[in-house]
């Protein structure tokens, strides 16, 4: 992706949080804020595993093991 396009999308994605933020009631922008920062956390999460999967396989010759180590991680909106 060129340069010129990954600003356009950063100011396509500042324009959807304005539009967001306008359509809540006021007072919503923390809750806002907790769920876009929960979801970059997922969103790592998963990059994080997926790139470990990738050096497992690859390691292996394709036979990566599965774990069954998800946990869930408790929120709490101030």
């Amino acid at each position: 992706m060129n340069k010129d396009m990954a600003k356009r999308l950063k100011t396509a994605a500042r324009f959807q949080r304005q539009a967001v933020l306008a359509l809540l009631p006021e007072g919503m922008e923390g809750h806002l804020d907790v769920i876009e920062k929960e979801i970059r956390s997922m969103l790592a999460e998963a990059l994080a595993h997926t790139v470990c999967e990738g050096f497992e396989n690859a390691g292996s010759g394709g036979a990566g093991k599965e774990t069954a180590d998800a946990k869930v991680k408790k929120v709490s909106i101030d």
